[in-house]
């Protein structure tokens, strides 16, 4: 949704400010005056995750919404070459980006939460961050409703059988009440087995791993 309405706003944006990029003009630079509310279950003391903590906080109530509105905006700047330029162009004026981003969110429906914020973003010069920002938030949105991603990899497509028994085995790993958000992918470089991404673990099994293994122990000089 948020691409189709975007494109008015993006279009004006890439005739008004691609033949004629305008130095930045002074802007007030101001901090993003949150509501105080709950601080996500996990922490990340970077500059994209103090921004990212400051939206969780003031999504409140709203959080499913905001998280929505984020995730259509990463959506739009993978999807939109227009968007993007717009997003990571420094030279273009605040203006600008303010108004075309005030359009796009106003079209969409968009928390104004998240109006705000990206405001913020543009007036603190960072909004170029907001893809990492969204990731992060996105991080701690699931951390908030126990959904862990747990991407999977193996040299061929599992069947619907073999993807239920990795989600067995991963459910049985991961905290109790955890909702599992599974990814399937292929990679035959890995030749064989699985190699499991569960959060910050990695399980690996696959035989290329395996292998590197014993050609390690077998290079190993012997006493």
């Amino acid at each position: 949704m948020f691409r189709a309405l975007c494109r008015p706003a993006t279009a004006a944006f890439s005739q008004a400010a691609r033949p004629m990029v305008r130095p930045m003009a002074p802007i007030a630079t101001r901090s993003f005056a949150a509501a105080v509310g709950k601080k996500p279950k996990m922490e990340d003391g970077t500059l994209e995750g103090r921004y990212a903590t400051a939206l969780f906080m003031a999504s409140g109530s709203k959080l499913e919404k905001v998280y929505g509105d984020m995730a259509n905006l990463r959506a739009m700047m993978e999807s939109s070459t227009d968007f993007k330029l717009l997003v990571e162009t420094p030279g273009v004026d605040p203006e600008t980006k303010v108004a075309t981003l005030e359009a796009i969110c106003k079209k969409a429906g968009a928390d104004g939460a998240v109006v705000n914020f990206l405001k913020v973003l543009v007036e603190n010069k960072r909004v170029n961050m907001l893809a990492r920002v969204v990731d992060l938030f996105e991080v701690f949105y699931r951390a908030e409703k126990g959904l862990v991603l747990c991407k999977v990899t193996s040299a061929s497509p599992l069947s619907d059988s073999q993807k239920a028994q990795v989600k067995k085995a991963m459910e049985a790993r991961a905290e109790k009440g955890s909702q599992m958000i599974m990814e399937y992918n292929t990679n035959a470089s890995i030749m064989g087995g699985l190699v499991v991404k569960m959060g910050d673990a990695v399980f690996d099994n696959s035989v290329a791993t395996r292998l590197e293994r014993i050609q390690a122990q077998l290079l190993q000089p012997v006493d």
